[in-house]
C-alpha cells in the first residue's frame, strides 16, 4: 500500500485508492493546499516539492511552473496521483490559509420567530381531575394554540408522566402547533442559528429569539472545496463518483454542526437549547445540503429540485440541535438564483425602495436584481471564478500576503497593501480589478486589454509570447518570483466584468430604469465590500453613477437569513418575493451576446474622468 509523508509536518497518509491525488491526500492529512482551480491544473497554486525521487514532468507541470523550481522537483499536486511511495514537501506560501471571512451583516427586524417559548404550568390530576397529560397540556396552554390542534412526536409525548407531575414552571417549546419539547430550563428553546452557506465560506450566527441579539458569530471555509472551488467542479464530482452526494452533504453538515458547537460553547449552552436552523445558499449548495441531485441545475434547461421554501427535522439530514428541531431554507428563485440572493434581497428592503437601485452580489455566479417597490427583475451570470482570484497566473483568495490594493504612478511605480501586511503571495479579486483599472488609468492597456508593449517600461515583459505587467518583483515576493498580471489574466477579467454589465443593462431595460434614475447600487458579499468602487466602475463593472451612490452592505444574505429566523413574516415575504420576482433567463435574450462583446471594451472616457473620479475617492 503506497505511503506518503508530507514535510515538514511528517504526517504520513497510507491508501489504496491508485486515484487518489497527491493534493486530495495533503487534504486528509490536514494540511490542504490553496488550489483556486478545484483541480483542473489550471491554477498553479497547490506546487509542492517532490523529494523522494524525480517524478515526471506534466504538460500542466510546465506551463504553470519556472524552469528552475522543475529541476528541484516542484510539481502540481493536483496534476501526481499517489501510485508509489512518496516524500512531499509542502512550501508553506502554497499552504490554503484561511480566507478573510465577511461576517458582518445589519439587521433592523421585530423579533416575532417561528419558535416560541411558551411558560406553562399544568394542573396535576385527581381524582376529581382525571384528565390525560396530553390534554392538561393543551388545556393550560389555552388560547396559544389552535385549540384541538396541538401536535407533538412520541418521544416528546413520552417525557410527560414525569415533567406533568412535579410543580416545576415548565417551558412549552412551540413551532406553530407542533410541541417541539417541554422543559423547566428556561434556556430551552431560547436560541436558533442562521447560517449562510457560501460556495467558499460558511458563517454562522446564534441568536438569542426573545431579544434579537445577536449571542455568538463563528465561521470557516465550506469544506466541499476539497471537491471543487465552484458549484461546477463540485456538481460534477457528485456525478462521477457513486457516493459524490453523500460526500458532500456529510461535510457541508459536519461544518454547520462544528460552527453551531462552537457558538454554543461561546456562551456557555448547550446546542440542544437550540430548535431551529435557517439556511440560505446558492441552488447548488442548498441541494448538496439537504441530499438533494443536482443534475437538473448542471443541464440545461436548469431546473432545481425544489424552489419552494423548504424545512426538516434537523436529525434527517444529520445537524446535531435540540431533537426535534428544524433546518429551513428560504425559497430559491431559479437554478442559479437561490436563497442566498433572496436573503440579499430581504437585507436590501429593495421591495420597499421607492427609488430604483441596483443590487449585486459579485462571485463565480453573479446574482442582479433591479427594482423597487413597483416590481423586481433578477438574473445570474456565469462570471466565472476572476473575481475570486481563479484562473488568473498569480490569482488567490482573500488569505494572508494577497495584494488587496494596489495604484500605479505615472511612472509606472506600483504601491500596495497586501492582507495582514506580510509579503505578497499572489492578488486577491479586489487586487485584481484595482491592477487592471490602474493598468488602464496608466495607460499600460488599450481599450480593447491589448497590453502596449511598445512601452518600453521594465515592468512590461514577454514570456513565451505573452505580455505580461510586473506587479510586485521577486525580490519582494515570498515566492521568490515575480507576481504579474499576464494578458491572459486581463481576457480573464474582460469576460467577466462584460457578463456582469451586460446582465445589468438588460434587466435595467426591462425595468424601463436608466443609470441616471438609480438611486445606489448596493453591493453584497466579501468581493463587493472590499472592492474599491472607483476600480470597479472604471474597467466598466457596472453603470456610471456617483461612487457616494456605491454602497457596500455587508454579508447580506447572513442579514437576510437571521430577519428570516428572527421574524416568521420575513419568511412569508421571502416567498412572496421569490414567487413575484421577474426572473431574465441571460440564454434567452437574443441581445446579449451584442452586449456583452461591446462590454469587454473598457469604457471610453474622456481625459476628465479620472481626475473626476481621484476627485469623488477623496470625498468619499
Amino acid at each position: 500500500m503506497p505511503r506518503i509523508r508530507f514535510e515538514p509536518t511528517g504526517r504520513l497518509i497510507e491508501t489504496s485508492n491508485a486515484d487518489l491525488s497527491v493534493s486530495e491526500a495533503a487534504e486528509r492529512a490536514g494540511t490542504p493546499l490553496d488550489s483556486v482551480c478545484g483541480g483542473r491544473g489550471t491554477c498553479g497554486r497547490c506546487r509542492v516539492v517532490v523529494t523522494s525521487e524525480d517524478p515526471p514532468i506534466t504538460e500542466e507541470d510546465r506551463r504553470l511552473i519556472p524552469p528552475k523550481d522543475l529541476e528541484r522537483g516542484a510539481r502540481l499536486a493536483c496534476r501526481m496521483k499517489v501510485t508509489r511511495d512518496l516524500v512531499i514537501e509542502i512550501p508553506s506560501e502554497f499552504i490554503r490559509a484561511r480566507q478573510i471571512i465577511l461576517e458582518n451583516s445589519f439587521v433592523s427586524v421585530e423579533t416575532s420567530p417561528m419558535i416560541r417559548r411558551v411558560p406553562v404550568k399544568v394542573k396535576l390530576p385527581s381524582l376529581d381531575y382525571p384528565v390525560g397529560d396530553f390534554e392538561r397540556l393543551r388545556s393550560a396552554l389555552g388560547g396559544r394554540i389552535n385549540e384541538g390542534r396541538l401536535t407533538a412526536s412520541l418521544p416528546v409525548i413520552s417525557s410527560f408522566p414525569k415533567l406533568l407531575r412535579s410543580e416545576t414552571d415548565l417551558y412549552a417549546i412551540l413551532r406553530g402547533d407542533e410541541l417541539l419539547h417541554l422543559a423547566s430550563d428556561m434556556n430551552s428553546g431560547k436560541y436558533g442559528v442562521a447560517i449562510d452557506v457560501g460556495t467558499t465560506t460558511v458563517v454562522a450566527y446564534l441568536m438569542d429569539l426573545d431579544s434579537g441579539k445577536e449571542m455568538a458569530v463563528e465561521s470557516d471555509m465550506n469544506p466541499q472545496m476539497g471537491h471543487g472551488d465552484d458549484v461546477l467542479s463540485r456538481m460534477t464530482f457528485a456525478m462521477e463518483n457513486s457516493n459524490g452526494h453523500s460526500l458532500l452533504q456529510s461535510s457541508i453538515v459536519q461544518c454547520m454542526n462544528d460552527l453551531i458547537d462552537a457558538c454554543c460553547a461561546s456562551i456557555d449552552i448547550s446546542r440542544e437549547d437550540v430548535f431551529e436552523v435557517v439556511v440560505v445558499g446558492n441552488t447548488a449548495m442548498h441541494h448538496m445540503l439537504f441530499g438533494l441531485d443536482t443534475i437538473g441545475l448542471a443541464l440545461s434547461p436548469y431546473v432545481p429540485v425544489v424552489s419552494d421554501s423548504f424545512e426538516v427535522k434537523a436529525r434527517e439530514i444529520g445537524v446535531l440541535i435540540g431533537d426535534e428541531g428544524y433546518v429551513s431554507s428560504l425559497p430559491n428563485v431559479a437554478g442559479f438564483v437561490g436563497a442566498d440572493h433572496v436573503a440579499v434581497l430581504l437585507a436590501s428592503r429593495l421591495w420597499e425602495s421607492e427609488d430604483p437601485k441596483l443590487v449585486i452580489d459579485i462571485g463565480t455566479n453573479g446574482e442582479i436584481s433591479v427594482g423597487n417597490s413597483e416590481g423586481i427583475a433578477s438574473t445570474s451570470c456565469a462570471a466565472g471564478p476572476a473575481f475570486e482570484g481563479a484562473n488568473l497566473s498569480f490569482g488567490m483568495r482573500g488569505t494572508d500576503g494577497a495584494i488587496d490594493h494596489l495604484s500605479i504612478s505615472d511612472e509606472l511605480d506600483v504601491s500596495y497593501t497586501t492582507i495582514n501586511g506580510l509579503k505578497p503571495r499572489g492578488l486577491c479579486g479586489s487586487g485584481v480589478v484595482d491592477a487592471i483599472s490602474e493598468m488602464f488609468k496608466a495607460g499600460v492597456i488599450e481599450r480593447n486589454g491589448r497590453i502596449r508593449e511598445e512601452l518600453g517600461s521594465p515592468r512590461i515583459r514577454i514570456v513565451d509570447g505573452e505580455s505580461q505587467f510586473i506587479v510586485a518583483t521577486r525580490d519582494e515576493t515570498s515566492m521568490k518570483e515575480p507576481i504579474v498580471i499576464t494578458q491572459n489574466d486581463i481576457v480573464q477579467m474582460q469576460y467577466a466584468k462584460a457578463a456582469m454589465y451586460a446582465g445589468t443593462s438588460i434587466l435595467m431595460d426591462r425595468m424601463k430604469i436608466s443609470s441616471s434614475k438609480l438611486d445606489a447600487i448596493l453591493l453584497a458579499g466579501a468581493f463587493g465590500n472590499y472592492v474599491r468602487p472607483a476600480s470597479a466602475r472604471i474597467i466598466g463593472l457596472f453603470p456610471e453613477i456617483p461612487l457616494d451612490r456605491v454602497i457596500g452592505i455587508g454579508n447580506a444574505a447572513g442579514a437576510g437569513a437571521k430577519m428570516a429566523l428572527l421574524n416568521e413574516d420575513v419568511r412569508k415575504k421571502a416567498v412572496e418575493l421569490a414567487t413575484s420576482i421577474e426572473y431574465v433567463e441571460l440564454a434567452a435574450q437574443v441581445q446579449f451576446e451584442d452586449r456583452f462583446y461591446n462590454a469587454l471594451y473598457f469604457p471610453n472616457y474622456d481625459t476628465s474622468f479620472f481626475p473626476q473620479v481621484m476627485s469623488e475617492i477623496s470625498s468619499t
